[in-house]
């Protein structure tokens, strides 16, 4: 078979403050892949946008250049973020704004469906979701801690009295944002009897509550393609960390992994059923040597698992994009 010329051009759609794409571009221009990186909060200021009805077009004032979007034949998609909206704007023309910007984006990202995405906007916003998430696992027979999401109060109870010990955790992001930067991150926490006391606080909003697995250690696999790198996460020396290994103020140990072999194929056969070229995938293995699927993100962090392990996760990246999704 004859190999595809690595030489795609990249658009790169995420944040200014994305440091782990940087990863990325240091192999792009390693590599002399032409590449731009589109950071979307710049819309406005630095970067305008033109649809003619055909085609989307880029002016970057930094850089003084034209930008033809149909020209890109890979997409690399991160984390893009909206413009702030003007000072003076009530909240009904913030909304406005935001909603008339996302709305324009939404056309560019469609107009490029047919490129070669890692990934499509579209399939990660499909499995971003938790409950779809959790079935599909379940399809692919992975174990999954018995779990109730709900706001029927009176079933939350029952389920924590019925299982004994259990954690909450955010239904999608666990970050709120309040006015300006601040904000707070919901972590997965255990349960207690304060919470649950406290539980029809919550009003209308569903909780999801699981059974808490007694573990080892964490799993974090990061699938790029075909391959598969997986890091042990020693989080259960530390009781910051014992419940979300996230929380720790200091970076815990890792150790490279070979997963089981079914355990490898069902992480491929997830990404596959949902055209994923990368996802990170959550895992723990509990004290009798049992993996429990936890989550996957289909556009999860992964720069601190190549830096201490040294996992080639930056150069697969990069070589999917310019060959256009050729894996080996």
């Amino acid at each position: 078979m004859r190999q595809k010329p690595m030489n795609n051009r990249v658009l790169v759609i995420t944040n200014k403050e994305d440091v782990t794409v940087d990863f990325v571009i240091d192999k792009l221009k390693k590599n002399s892949i032409d590449y731009y990186r589109f950071n979307t909060e710049d819309i406005g200021s630095v970067v305008s946008i033109l649809f003619d009805g055909s085609s989307y077009f880029l002016k970057d004032k930094n850089k003084n250049i034209d930008v033809e979007i149909d020209d890109f034949d890979s997409i690399y998609f991160r984390r893009p973020k909206l413009p702030q909206p003007m000072n003076n704007l009530t909240p009904g023309e913030q909304y406005f704004y935001s909603t008339e910007i996302t709305t324009f984006l939404e056309g560019l990202y469609r107009s490029l469906a047919e490129k070669y995405w890692l990934n499509s906007v579209f399939d990660i916003r499909m499995l971003e979701n938790k409950p779809y998430q959790i079935s599909l696992a379940k399809g692919l027979g992975l174990n999954v801690p018995e779990l109730c999401i709900s706001n029927d109060f009176d079933r939350c109870r029952k389920f924590v009295s019925e299982r004994g010990q259990c954690i909450f955790k955010p239904l999608k992001v666990g970050l709120i944002q309040e006015q300006g930067d601040k904000g707070k991150v919901l972590y997965t926490t255990k349960v207690d009897d304060k919470y649950m006391d406290n539980i029809e606080t919550h009003g209308a909003m569903p909780v999801y509550l699981q059974e808490q697995i007694n573990k080892n250690y964490d799993i974090r696999v990061t699938v790029i393609g075909k391959n598969v790198f997986s890091a042990k996460i020693i989080s259960q020396d530390d009781e910051v960390s014992k419940v979300d290994w996230r929380k720790s103020e200091t970076m815990l140990s890792h150790e490279r992994l070979d997963l089981p072999a079914d355990i490898r194929e069902k992480c491929l056969s997830m990404c596959d059923k949902f055209n994923l070229d990368f996802a990170a995938i959550d895992f723990v293995l509990d004290n009798n040597g049992r993996f429990w699927f936890l989550e996957i993100n289909p556009n999860g962090q992964w720069a601190w698992i190549e830096s201490l392990l040294e996992y080639p996760v930056s150069d697969e990246i990069a070589r999917l994009l310019a060959s256009g999704g050729m894996k080996c």
